[in-house]
């Protein structure tokens, strides 16, 4: 009988790890990783936005929908650079720029601040 009760006590416990959302690791942040890639590479575009989502997800405490298709939209515009030109591209930075400015406090400023210095590189970078 006690068998009984420390496997029904082993499923609650289960449910209950099931229900809570798993904690997010801090995103890491390497300066000679972001300061060491070309900007005019869509490889790096598509880095530098995946690691601003991340970063902003991080000190936000979720995913954000809204987010996460303003970053969709800097890819596209990255995507579509030699049709459509770079100012394309900088105009669907200037919003994830918006968000994280919002989202910036006192505690989080340092991240915040590699996140707006990564879409700076991207707006920045020369075209080919």
């Amino acid at each position: 009988m006690g068998s009984v009760v420390a496997l029904e006590e082993f499923r609650q416990t289960i449910e209950k790890k099931a229900l809570v959302p798993p904690v997010q690791k801090r995103p890491e942040i390497r300066g000679g990783e972001i300061w060491g890639r070309n900007y005019t590479d869509i490889e790096a575009i598509v880095f530098g936005l995946l690691k601003i989502r991340d970063i902003v997800a991080y000190h936000v405490g979720q995913q954000d929908q809204a987010f996460d298709q303003l970053c969709m939209d800097g890819l596209e515009a990255a995507y579509l650079i030699n049709e459509r030109g770079p100012a394309r591209l900088k105009e669907s930075l200037k919003p994830i720029k918006e968000w994280i400015l919002d989202e910036m406090t006192e505690d989080n400023k340092r991240d915040m601040s590699w996140a707006l210095v990564i879409t700076d590189l991207i707006e920045k970078s020369p075209t080919k």
